[in-house]
């Protein structure tokens, strides 16, 4: 696991309008163009935001990239303090 790829593509899902469509029509084309492992990409895919956090990735990205996800505040917070998941 490489904390780089996966910062990236959720940097990119959060910032650039293009990545954050294609993602959401067929997001397993998209973590493909990144060195994404296993354990990243079934996070990813079930948008398990505490396993994110756990794994490294920063809150200034992940949030952005949960509330893309419609995940409320509340949820989020839960998730990333391992209370429950989003």
């Amino acid at each position: 696991m490489a904390l780089y790829p996966l910062q990236k593509l959720i940097r990119d899902v959060d910032t650039k309008e293009d990545v954050r469509r294609a993602y959401f029509s067929a997001a397993n084309e998209v973590i493909a163009r990144y060195d994404i492992d296993a354990t990243e990409k079934a996070a990813l895919l079930n948008q398990d935001f505490g396993a994110l956090y756990r794994m490294g990735v920063h809150g200034l990205l992940l949030r952005p990239f949960s509330i893309l996800h419609a995940v409320s505040e509340k949820d989020y917070l839960e998730a990333i303090r391992g209370r429950a998941s989003a």
